[in-house]
């Protein structure tokens, strides 16, 4: 079977992934809001003093998920850009999974492909940043082929 990334237009499933990405990042800002919302009306929970501490912990992470999702909104502009080595913004097709060099977002689906959110900042990215189609790189004791980048 071929990859879907050679069944479409790079450009166009770059932008697919992209937009499902920003949904699924969305779902996750949503349901700390939620949360936090919770805590703070009561609903038989905790003591006020322990609803607050649990609201201001989900609050900065709430900070941190607003502060990914200005990069996801900001890579839109350039995610037509066919990328020939790993960098912010590329898709890496690899022999174990399929990577969106973005922000951190768990397994989302775009049809039948399976992705995954990777942060710049992760150490995963930064053992593939720079390699090409072809290279190979590892993390911990897996090693990954590059089927494929742009």
């Amino acid at each position: 079977m071929k990859p879907a990334s050679d069944t479409i237009d790079r450009a166009v499933l770059k932008k697919q992934i992209l937009e499902e990405g920003i949904k699924q990042h969305q779902s996750v800002i949503d349901d700390f809001a939620q949360s936090i919302k919770e805590l703070l009306t009561g609903n038989g929970q905790p003591a006020i003093e322990e609803a607050v501490q649990r609201a201001n912990t989900i609050a900065d992470q709430l900070d941190f998920a607003r502060a990914e999702m200005i990069t996801l909104q900001d890579m839109q502009r350039t995610i037509g850009t066919i990328h020939d080595q790993v960098q912010l913004g590329s898709v890496v097709v690899t022999d174990k999974d399929t990577f969106f060099v973005s922000v951190s977002i768990e397994r989302f689906y775009v049809g039948e492909m399976k992705i995954f959110g990777l942060s710049t900042k992760t150490p995963l990215y930064q053992a593939m940043e720079g390699k090409k189609k072809g290279d190979t790189f590892s993390y911990g004791d897996i090693n990954y082929h590059i089927e494929d980048v742009f």
